[in-house]
């Protein structure tokens, strides 16, 4: 019963009730939108660096990471490769020599990580093929000997571009210097301008051709099946590699890491602070409802009604204003979400900035569905506590006394 008259009591008034609930939703909406647009942005921040720079998994030898020197390889790489290739929840594998050396043009110089890889497997691991777009050539297309794939950015540098030749210099691992020509086969743009800048890709048998041996392995790069299944997967390399050092994404690439935790706490915060100043707006409107009703309230009491049933009443009240504004929210915004992610939100104008720090130009706003039930928890809350201040004021009204205000 007091459900039904508490539900009636919200749309007395129903210009100012509206006006409460159009104020939730909007402020909601609002905030639900900027979440998921910064949450969009981190994802695709993590899943361009997973697919196009870092991988799930890599595996390397330990010395190797604390001064990048090529002498420092992975012995017995392919017999690796073939049993992490059978590993449960692998997807792929991929090999590469990686070496620090210096690109060099007719115009410019510049010291860039040298990777020399398998063009075949590297398309199984690594996605970065198609952010080469089709007026700039392809991942290592044709046959002809010493070709280089190069980033925009230190295409840019460098002053080349497809077809252009340029000089690569790099210590091979009996500490040689060896340069060599390649000619730019392909021109790859991703998100990171800092990782298109630094690092070049050529075919591995290319490298030991120049170098006139085998440069060994430095780096075992693979996938997983899926997200959830990496902690496995790095564990069962961890126990049957242990001369190894095996990192996953986050280790690899702590920012990455890093931003992804701190973006689910602001996440959070964000909207608690929306909430709490939405609470602010619903506590006065229910002050004023408390007010308005004093006589009401009042003569209610004198012929019985008790006052936890008042009280009852107005935290009802309050609490049903607030999910009504709270579930108009989330309706208005997952449309909003929905819409968006489908089309995206193009920020090219600002895309050198984005890009410095490795964002894309084009965001797909994107919200997971638990916030929506952990954000059904946080309205509900918001509205109990909403309710507490007009409720106890309620209770502080004397029959006798607020039966003779008119």
């Amino acid at each position: 019963m007091i459900f039904k008259i508490a539900f009636k009591n919200v749309w007395r008034n129903k210009v100012r009730s509206l006006i409460v609930i159009t104020a939730i939703t909007l402020g909601l909406a609002g905030g639900i939108l900027t979440v998921s647009v910064i949450t969009g942005m981190v994802e695709q921040k993590v899943r361009s660096g997973i697919n196009n720079e870092v991988a799930h998994i890599q595996l390397h030898n330990p010395e190797f990471l604390k001064n990048y020197e090529s002498r420092y390889t992975i012995p017995r790489a392919d017999s690796i490769a073939r049993i992490i290739s059978g590993v449960s929840s692998v997807k792929a594998v991929c090999l590469r020599s990686r070496l620090t050396g210096m690109a060099a043009s007719p115009n410019s110089a510049t010291g860039v990580q040298i990777l020399g890889v398998d063009p075949a497997a590297e398309k199984n691991v690594f996605t970065l093929y198609k952010a080469i777009p089709d007026s700039a050539g392809g991942f290592f297309t044709g046959s002809r000997k010493n070709l280089v794939v190069i980033g925009r950015k230190l295409a840019d540098k460098l002053k080349v571009r497809l077809k252009s030749k340029i000089v690569l210099r790099f210590q091979n691992p009996d500490g040689n210097l060896t340069e060599a020509a390649f000619s730019v086969n392909g021109i790859f743009q991703s998100a990171n301008t800092m990782f298109d800048e630094i690092n070049v890709f050529i075919k591995k048998t290319d490298l030991d051709r120049v170098t006139e041996m085998d440069n060994g392995i430095q780096e075992i790069a693979l996938i997983a099946n899926d997200n959830s299944n990496i902690p496995l997967v790095k564990a069962a390399l961890k126990s049957k590699f242990p001369g190894l050092l095996v990192q996953d994404w986050s280790e690899i690439r702590p920012d990455m890491g890093m931003v992804t935790t701190a973006i689910a706490i602001e996440v959070y915060v964000i909207l608690g602070i929306i909430l709490f100043a939405l609470a602010f707006g619903i506590v006065n409107t229910m002050l004023m409802i408390v007010f308005e009703r004093t006589r009401e309230l009042g003569m209610l009491m004198a012929v019985g009604m008790s006052k936890s049933r008042v009280f009852r009443m107005i935290m009802l009240e309050t609490i049903f204003l607030t999910i009504i504004g709270g579930i108009a929210g989330m309706a208005v915004s997952a449309t909003l979400v929905s819409v968006f992610h489908s089309y995206g939100i193009d920020l090219s104008a600002f895309s050198k900035g984005l890009g410095a720090f490795g964002f894309d130009p084009k965001i797909y706003p994107f919200i997971k569905p638990e916030l929506y039930i952990n954000l059904s928890i946080m309205i509900i809350l918001t509205g109990i506590l909403s309710a507490v201040m007009p409720a106890r004021k309620a209770l502080q009204l004397k029959p006798v006394e607020a039966i003779r205000i008119e």
